[in-house]
């Protein structure tokens, strides 16, 4: 029986398809070979009337823009002109400068108003108008004057003017208002503004501005002459500000159906637009509806046709559609009872996957009647009281909870019930099987009526006993935390970014004179500037906390509330959201006042012992410098008369007098030559001639200058020192300093003694050279005494050739500017050890040497 139903169910689909490849063909043909036709002619005539009209719009909006920019261009020629003017003229006379650009440059009558702002000194700002337009020009005068004042030249700095040489423009300064400038056609304007800045040997020097609007630059002799023009306007791109607009209100029907040309071109730094909107000659109007009309008359004549084949079959048609539709309505009943099938299954599904949502939920979904009696339990509800499903339904809710709660619970769901009372949620406590009482959210969410029409409240029973628990152990925290705030001896404070206080302890408020935190942040509305007055220092810290995040041990001066000034420390970090938002500033603030102003006492007591001790240094090297000059006088003519150059003196008692005055005019020379030294090291003006060169060289030399005095107190030399490498440094002062500690060694040696020499190497590379001597030796007082300037050891041994006590402290002076370091071991009647320290820097191993293998530890 399906079979035949399905059978006669599809013939009349069939008949239906033969019956339109035969008469819908035959329309078809007729319909589509009308169309084909009735296209091409209105296609081929459209296109000769359009591009007909295109080439006059295209022209004249080539013509339009063409003139607009060239005027634009001519004014940024102007401001570069003017600017090369300014900045070749330098920074002289401004009046003089100004006449040179109002001489040579045209065009400045197309400028409203032309200034030269500069600054005069730092941080003052003048100007200098170089043009503006004459009160009773016959163009339209601008209803934009610019006035520069602190404000504005901050505005312009702000927004980067200085940064770039290019030329900005500028048509959002305040004041500069949209106006109407002529009534026929109505044309409206806005001023807009060129500035360019003025450097002279890349120093900001100043900037020229030049206002003016498309009234002073635009010839509007091209929109006269051009009737086609409907509307004409010029916008910033980026702004979008109106720079200006024409409009000739012409009649809405023939400007639909103009054309619209849009150009982009760049002015300094901004992107303009031009937008010309064309209305339609009348005559091209009409001659444009002429393929509109072989269009519509080939439509019709189609459509005729069509409907004449059309007509013919109508009747059969009619038929068939009959028969079609009795079949369907068969298919249609027999589809509705599959889809009443399906749903049914669908629902049966869906109940079963919502029940087990429900019974997923954590919280209790319970549904009752207008009494209270319980209709409805999730599986939670035996999660929660122990209490089995089907035993607690049909029991009264209020029953289960604490008595204390019944009374109030059935007062508010009564009036729930009668729509005296919104859904809410309360908290109560509800029976457990083990007789106890357990903290739970009661909410009552909607009323609802069943398939009975009778009503049913739907709610929700949440467990929120452990909720409650972490709630008093917050509280319990909070308050432990807030009593360690506020009894803290330093103050804890929150700021926000922009200086606002959030909280702060009584500490707080007390170290910035308030007599309570409420107090405090009632009165403080700005801590940045309020508290912390220097500004600029505020923004430093600032930017530094931004990028490290907490800043440890920070000292400013903050003011109090009586005006005063106090020194703080404040260790601050940065709280964020989730965002990675700052949300505020937490820290905490001490008063270190009586700590800085000991501190600051000191540093000022050290300065003044630094000048009189740099004092004293001057006054030593100047006057070594005024003994020098005549001692050269002495020194050079006992020479002379020493050696008897200028003839015989006569007398040999003269000549020994006269080798006896070169000799001590050289001895002191050399304490001269050595009180330079020591105070030009001292005043930092002593300057190395550094080259690489060999210690073993130098000490040879040493040993060779000093080998006299060595035979004639017969002294034993031991040379232990191997392994000597290059030193990086002047060898000059390195020879003098060796010099200096070898001939100490021999002086203070008795006949018949032993010096020795030795060298090693420290573990991270530095090199030693040491002297040993079996001399009078030093105590600790009396190295001091000889490390100092001027201070001698007695030397009885060699009286002759004691001198002034600054061999030793120059020696250490030159190490020091080395970064070495001389070290001094002695021994009464024992003997002494000098050594000099280079440190690695400035040791050069040669290719045959290993420190390594000399290591002293």
């Amino acid at each position: 029986m399906n079979k035949k139903f399905v059978k006669n169910k599809e013939r009349p689909i069939k008949k239906e398809a033969s019956f339109w490849l035969t008469s819908g063909f035959t329309q078809g043909v007729v319909l589509l070979n009308g169309i084909i036709i009735t296209l091409t002619a209105f296609l081929i005539f459209n296109y000769f009337i359009k591009e007909m009209s295109t080439d006059q719009y295209n022209r004249i909006s080539n013509d339009t823009g063409k003139g607009f920019v060239e005027s634009i261009s001519n004014l940024e020629n102007t401001m570069s002109l003017v600017t090369s003017v300014i900045s070749l003229s330098g920074s002289g006379d401004k009046d003089a400068i100004l006449s040179e650009v109002r001489r040579n440059i045209p065009n400045l009558t197309r400028f409203d108003q032309l200034l030269w702002l500069f600054e005069d000194e730092y941080g003052n700002w003048k100007y200098k108008t170089i043009s503006e337009a004459n009160e009773n020009s016959v163009l339209v005068r601008s209803q934009y004057k610019l006035t520069p004042d602190h404000r504005f030249i901050t505005k312009l700095v702000n927004r980067g003017v200085f940064k770039s040489q290019n030329l900005h423009i500028y048509s959002d300064f305040e004041g500069m208002d949209y106006f109407q400038e002529k009534i026929e056609p109505r044309t409206m304007a806005r001023s807009f503004a060129f500035v360019k800045p003025v450097k002279i040997k890349n120093t900001a020097l100043g900037m020229v501005i030049g206002i003016t609007r498309a009234g002073l630059i635009f010839d509007h002799n091209i929109i006269y002459e051009n009737k086609e023009i409907d509307r004409l306007t010029i916008r910033d791109v980026k702004s979008g500000n109106r720079i200006y607009h024409m409009n000739r209100k012409t009649n809405k029907e023939v400007y639909e159906g103009g054309l619209q040309q849009e150009y982009g071109f760049f002015v300094g730094d901004s992107e303009w637009q031009i937008i010309i909107k064309f209305i339609k000659d009348r005559n091209i109007v009409l001659i444009e509806k002429v393929p509109y009309i072989i269009l519509l008359f080939g439509i019709i004549l189609t459509f005729v046709g069509t409907l004449f084949i059309r007509n013919n079959n109508m009747q059969s048609k009619k038929l068939s559609t009959m028969n079609l539709r009795l079949e369907q309505k068969n298919y249609e009943l027999q589809s509705e009872a599959k889809e009443r099938e399906r749903l049914n299954f669908a629902l049966t599904i869906a109940e079963r996957d919502n029940r087990a949502v429900i019974d997923a939920v954590s919280d209790v979904i319970f549904e009752t009647d207008i009494e209270g009696n319980v209709l409805f339990l999730s599986a939670a509800w035996l999660k929660i009281t122990g209490f089995e499903v089907e035993r607690s339904k049909g029991g009264n809710l209020f029953s289960m909870l604490y008595p204390d709660d019944q009374e109030k619970q059935k007062i508010d769901f009564e009036k729930l019930v009668r729509g005296q009372k919104q859904p809410y949620h309360s908290f109560t406590r509800l029976r457990t099987s083990d007789g106890t009482f357990r903290a739970v959210e009661l909410a009552i969410s909607m009323i609802r009526r069943d398939k009975n029409e009778k009503l049913r409240v739907v709610g929700t029973i949440t467990d929120v006993e452990a909720r409650r628990r972490a709630e008093r152990a917050l509280a319990e925290a909070e308050k432990k935390y807030r009593t360690i705030v506020e009894n803290a001896a330093g103050g804890l404070y929150q700021l926000t970014p922009d200086g606002i206080y959030l909280s702060a302890n009584p500490a707080m408020s007390r170290i910035l004179g308030y007599e309570t935190p409420a107090e405090m942040l009632r009165m403080i509305k700005n801590a940045n500037g309020s508290v912390y007055p220097d500004i600029n220092e505020r923004e430093k810290f600032m930017n530094i906390i931004i990028v490290q995040e907490q800043i440890f041990g920070y000292e400013t001066q903050v003011l109090v509330k009586d005006g005063g000034k106090i020194w703080v420390r404040e260790n601050v970090r940065i709280v964020k959201d989730e965002q990675n938002n700052i949300l505020y500033l937490e820290g905490s603030m001490e008063d270190i006042t009586q700590r800085k102003e000991a501190d600051i006492a000191l540093l000022d007591a050290k300065m003044h012992s630094d000048m009189a001790n740099r004092a004293k240094t001057e006054f030593i090297a100047n006057m070594s410098h005024e003994l020098r000059t005549p001692l050269n006088a002495i020194i050079g003519f006992s020479d002379i008369m020493r050696n008897e150059v200028m003839g015989p003196l006569g007398q040999d008692m003269y000549k020994e007098y006269v080798t006896d005055i070169h000799k001590s005019g050289e001895g002191l020379l050399k304490i001269i030559n050595e009180i330079l030294d020591i105070s030009k090291i001292e005043a930092g003006e002593r300057d190395l001639n550094e080259c690489e060169f060999s210690v073993s060289n130098v000490l040879q030399i040493c040993v060779d200058l000093y080998a006299g005095r060595m035979q004639e107190k017969n002294i034993t030399l031991t040379n232990d020192a191997k392994n000597l490498p290059n030193i990086i440094g002047e060898e000059l002062s390195i020879k003098q300093v060796i010099g200096n500690i070898y001939s100490n060694a021999i002086k203070y040696t008795p006949k018949d003694g032993r010096i020795t020499l030795f060298s090693n190497y420290d573990a991270d590379g530095a090199f030693r050279l040491s002297i040993t001597d079996t001399g009078i030796g030093m105590s600790m007082r009396e190295i001091e005494k000889a490390l100092s300037a001027f201070g001698q050891v007695d030397n009885s041994l060699d009286r002759d050739s004691a001198g002034v006590g600054l061999g030793l402290p120059l020696a250490q002076a030159i190490m020091g500017i080395h970064s070495g370091r001389i070290e001094i071991l002695s021994e009464k009647s024992i003997g002494t050890t000098v050594t000099v320290i280079f440190p690695h820097t400035r040791v050069v191993m040669l290719d045959n040497q290993a420190a390594s293998d000399n290591i002293v530890t």
